[in-house]
């Protein structure tokens, strides 16, 4: 008999056990996740709280006047230097060109081999761009794959010099695929327009340099071309 109370004692004892040990198991279950909610969370908001700094940054940046990625003034800067360059150019009687650069294909390579790939492009072709043109003229970044220049002084069989020397230039960069080392081939293709030749209001010049570009780019990129009179 004593022996069978003892292992009732024991059988009640050892499930009493059990079920602390399981009891203990549940709240860490629990425990673990709403460490694991809360740690989600937290990165939900850093992500946040970094976006929000990236665009504090940007337009910051953008206030400043200065595309972040390549150093060249940005769109707004750009637009209004365009505005007040035409009507000088019209005031004093002198010849004014617009130049667009699209770099072809810029889209295909970020998604081969990286946007730290195709910014490294962005900014070498600022670089020939900003290195092309003269101090008196403005180069800029339009936005996305293009940037533009505005050409002083310059007609368009001048200008088409100048598009030429930098769509040159570009085709000749040594960027290479940081996996294989081997190396990217780059291009742009690059439209021309010009007062008096093409109007004499901003828009004027963006559309038809832009109807140039578009032109270009279905003849098979890596091209230059003036804009129709």
């Amino acid at each position: 008999m004593k022996a069978h109370f003892t292992q009732m004692w024991q059988s009640i004892h050892g499930q009493s056990r059990h079920r602390q040990t399981e009891s203990q198991l549940r709240k860490l279950q629990n425990q673990n996740v709403q460490l694991e909610r809360s740690l989600k969370e937290k990165e939900r908001e850093i992500d946040r709280l970094r976006h929000q700094l990236a665009n504090c940054e940007a337009r910051l940046q953008e206030m400043m006047g200065t595309d972040v990625l390549t150093g060249l003034p940005n769109r707004h800067v750009f637009k209004e230097h365009l505005t007040h360059s035409l009507k000088r150019a019209l005031r004093l009687g002198y010849s004014l060109s617009l130049m667009i650069v699209d770099i072809d294909h810029l889209r295909d390579i970020n998604l081969k081999y990286g946007h730290e790939v195709g910014d490294q492009v962005l900014v070498e072709v600022g670089k020939i761009l900003m290195k092309s043109v003269r101090e008196i003229d403005m180069p800029a970044r339009w936005g996305g794959e293009e940037l533009v220049a505005v050409l002083h002084e310059t007609d368009a069989e001048g200008a088409k010099v100048v598009a030429e020397r930098v769509r040159r230039k570009v085709s000749m960069l040594e960027i290479k695929d940081p996996k294989s080392g081997k190396p990217i081939r780059v291009t742009a293709t690059l439209a021309v327009s010009n007062y008096p030749m093409h109007g004499n209001e901003p828009q004027d010049l963006l559309e038809c340099a832009s109807d140039a570009l578009l032109v270009a780019k279905e003849k098979g990129c890596n091209k230059v071309l003036v804009a129709q009179k």
